[in-house]
């Protein structure tokens, strides 16, 4: 490696820590896509996209309710995701804002489309208790909560029996 006499080296931001800007699209309710860079929304965990809950006794498909509730938000773009760390997976988490200024996983969890992870983001906490407490969407009714679902919960209602021949 050559360095010149008086000139700085060159220094690279760590690939892992940067902000992303641009367009994204909503994979799931709390996955974003730039082109091929996904991110996670650090300290919300929004319901997936084929999750279903309970509300008045009815099944609801909340999870597709809470990707139209990202997709909406994306339409004032750019987004920008500050990448704040990364997943037991080695998926980026970020905390992203759409062209206004409105944290996208705050608003999740305020619409009650997201639980709030307060290990990664502590004031979410109060924004989860205030859409719990007015009974805002999930909090409406009944739902697994979303890293539950993943490992295979369901409500009984949402069960099925998977028969061998």
């Amino acid at each position: 490696m050559l360095l010149l006499a008086g000139a700085p080296p060159t220094a690279k931001a760590d690939p892992d820590f940067e902000t992303l800007s641009g367009t994204a699209r909503a994979i799931d309710a709390d996955t974003l896509e730039f082109g091929f860079r996904r991110v996670d929304l650090w300290g919300a965990d929004a319901m997936n996209r084929f999750q279903k809950c309970l509300v008045n006794g009815q099944s609801t498909a909340c999870g597709a309710e809470a990707w139209q509730v990202t997709t909406n938000l994306l339409v004032t773009t750019p987004i920008t995701c500050r990448v704040q760390g990364k997943n037991r997976y080695h998926r980026n988490l970020a905390i992203c804002r759409n062209a206004n200024g409105m944290d996208i996983g705050q608003s999740l969890i305020a619409r009650g489309m997201a639980v709030a992870r307060p290990d990664q983001m502590p004031e979410y906490g109060a924004i989860e208790a205030r859409a719990r407490q007015s009974r805002t969407g999930i909090w409406a009714g009944q739902f697994i909560d979303p890293l539950k679902w993943r490992r295979g919960e369901r409500l009984p209602e949402h069960e099925i029996e998977v028969r061998r021949w």
